[in-house]
Parts: C-alpha cells; structure tokens; sequence
C-alpha cells in the first residue's frame, strides 16, 4: 500500500458470553473456562444479529469462552474462523480467578489499579505486551483482508473477531481519539464496531455506535 493510498474496513468485534467466572466477577485473562450451561439463550439475539452479515475474514481468540461463542451463537461462521492468540484478554497470571475482594490488600495489586502501565501482575503480562500484540493484530488485517488495495469505493469490506471485554476497550483506545481503555462497557454477548483507516503507515478508527448492542 502506496502513501498515497488508503483503505477502510469495518472491524465488528463481539464479546465471548458469560463464564461462572464473569458472574463471580473474577479476574479470568488466559484462564480458560467454558460459557455457563444457559449459553445458548443468552446469545440468540447475538445469533440472529450475524445471520444477516458478510464478512471478508473471521477471527476469534482461541480461548474456549470465544469459541463456544462462535460456535453457539453463528455456526456458520465458526468453521471458517482463524484462531489468532493475540486476540487473547491480558494475562493476569497469578490473580486470575482472583477477585477484587480477595486481592484488595495487597500493595503490589493496589499499584496496577493505579498505574497498570508501570506494573505487571506476578506471571502476568505487561500493558505493553499487550498494547504490542493488539497492534500486531491491526496492521496484519490490512494485509490479511484487504491485500495493499485501496479501499475508497463505496464499498467496505467487514471483518468479524470474537474476543474478550479488555481486547475491545483497547482496540478502541488505540484506534479512536478522544476514547480511553474505560470509555467502552460492552456486556458479554455485545457486538460493537470499529471504521479503521489505514493512511500513511497510521491507523485510525471510528465508532461505529449503531452496532452497539445487540
């Protein structure tokens, strides 16, 4: 892709459904429990939502909570998913499954709540890692999807990732100004969007709000 190009696509994002441990509200990054039983009720609305879509690519993280999701909730798209483990939620290493009440005394825990850039949870990984593999993830999907062509025809292709609720909050962060990492609450089963432009070696995104729930 020339400088003087850009190209557009539209990255819907989706939140895995609800694991027991969501509903406990603990911590759960590279830990890989599976949806509750009642999945399938909670995502019918998800489900009917994606049946009237096309998409260019599918991803989902390769956590089991992700792909069940896919599965359950659009069977159609989940046999031609690529699993891509950079679109895995932060590794909280030693607190996952940990909750806020259990680690709420401990200094080193109360030093990432204010300042996760500076600290890094026992065998997690850093915010910097993560920030790098999400950004890995963006500049691939240019390649992967719309292969160096422009993209300024009325005409954008969608890409479709099934992932985690920190991995949204970045990835919209990261791509539209004025959002910070708490701008964005999607429930789990949510669906939102983002407009991503590839200019010039940068990218940037909007929005796209009227995606938001499902």
């Amino acid at each position: 892709m020339s400088s003087s190009t850009f190209c557009e696509l539209d990255l819907i994002l989706v939140r895995h459904g609800t694991t027991q441990w969501n509903r406990e509200r603990r911590y759960v990054g590279h830990a890989d429990p599976g949806l509750l039983p009642d999945a399938e009720g909670e995502l019918g609305a998800l489900g009917q939502r994606l049946r009237g879509m096309c998409f260019a690519k599918v991803y989902s993280s390769d956590l089991r909570r992700c792909t069940e999701t896919l599965r359950l909730a659009a069977p159609q798209l989940a046999a031609e998913a690529a699993l891509d483990e950079r679109l895995r939620e932060l590794d909280f290493g030693a607190w996952d499954g940990e909750t806020y009440e259990s680690l709420k005394d401990m200094q080193l825990y109360r030093s990432w709540l204010d300042n996760p850039r500076c600290v890094t949870p026992p065998g997690g990984e850093s915010l910097e890692h993560f920030e790098d593999r999400l950004n890995g993830f963006l500049n691939d999907l240019v390649k992967d999807v719309l292969q160096g062509e422009e993209s300024d025809t009325a005409v954008i292709p969608a890409v479709l990732a099934v992932t985690h609720g920190g991995v949204i909050r970045q990835l919209a962060a990261r791509t539209v100004p004025g959002l910070d990492f708490w701008s964005i609450q999607l429930p789990p089963a949510g669906m939102a969007g983002l407009r991503l432009r590839y200019e010039d070696g940068h990218i940037t995104g909007s929005w796209l709000s009227s995606i938001i729930s499902t």
